[in-house]
């Protein structure tokens, strides 16, 4: 008859810790490393135990004694719940506003009184949103972002600067005026207006790297006017850096504890193995 040996299910239990522990350090770093980022939005991580099971003590009571011909009669008594360790629920985003940071630069914009609400653009895999106003214009005068994606109008259309109309005004509702030109020599023009989309569910968006953001689901996206927008300024990143510092020595300790967990039930497996484990000849 073939036997199997089992594992100390204390072994998984620390292993899975040790997971979670290091995905929370991967996860606070990324947001260090964005602290600088304009219009960055943390992510968080949410870990739920792992499934548990039912310890029971199951005996025969009374045992079958010298001239007693009757069975022992079964006893199950529940003695509590064992846990299996932790896992990675989910890892949302959290939309919170950001400071504003005062730039001078006019083609900076940030939104200023709604978390919810983002700058509309055109990706080469389509149309994406983004918090980061940190604008600039290209060698043909077209409104684009660090990464060189357009900045969309209400149109859904591509927002082109004239370089000889003046300096740029951005309005609160996203309308950008150009102010006549050298010495205010013509007439102001209306460019365009920035295209902002508002959510109904923010927990639909999905982070597709480089401060922007896809619809994934029914994230409802609706063309508004009731954000308002600052000139010269842009939001800065919501990442807490005093609090990313504690979570990262809490996911070190975390991570150091259930190592030592491991190493503790290797050798306790170990010394079973070698010395309990022996029989005599």
């Amino acid at each position: 008859m073939r036997r199997f040996f089992l594992l100390v299910r204390g072994l998984y239990t620390s292993a899975s810790g040790a997971l979670v522990a290091e995905s929370m350090a991967d996860n606070v770093a990324n947001n260090l490393a964005n602290v600088d980022t304009s219009g960055f939005k943390q992510t968080l991580l949410q870990i739920q135990s792992a499934p548990s099971l039912d310890i029971s003590r199951i005996q025969t009571d009374p045992g079958k004694t010298v001239g007693n011909p009757l069975a022992g009669v079964p006893v199950h008594q529940e003695v509590g719940l064992l846990g299996t360790g932790a896992l990675v629920y989910d890892t949302p985003t959290s939309y919170d506003q950001g400071s504003l940071q005062t730039t001078g630069n006019p083609l900076d914009v940030a939104i200023t009184n709604s978390a919810n609400a983002f700058f509309t653009i055109q990706t080469p895999n389509g149309v994406r949103y983004t918090r980061d106003g940190e604008f600039a214009e290209n060698g043909q005068g077209f409104l684009q972002t660090r990464d060189g994606n357009a900045v969309l109008n209400t149109q859904g259309q591509p927002i082109q600067l004239s370089p000889s109309s003046g300096p740029v005004t951005i309005q609160s509702d996203g309308t950008i005026v150009q102010n006549g030109g050298p010495n205010n020599a013509q007439s102001s023009q209306v460019v365009g207006q920035l295209q902002i989309t508002q959510f109904n569910s923010l927990l639909n968006l999905r982070p597709e790297g480089i401060n922007n953001y896809a619809i994934s689901g029914n994230a409802g996206p609706t063309p508004t006017t009731a954000a308002t927008v600052k000139q010269g300024s842009i939001e800065t990143s919501n990442a807490n850096v005093v609090k990313s510092m504690v979570d990262l020595i809490t996911a070190e300790r975390w991570f150091d504890a259930n190592e030592k967990s491991i190493k503790t039930q290797d050798d306790a497996t170990n010394t079973a193995i070698s010395v309990v484990a022996k029989t005599q000849a």
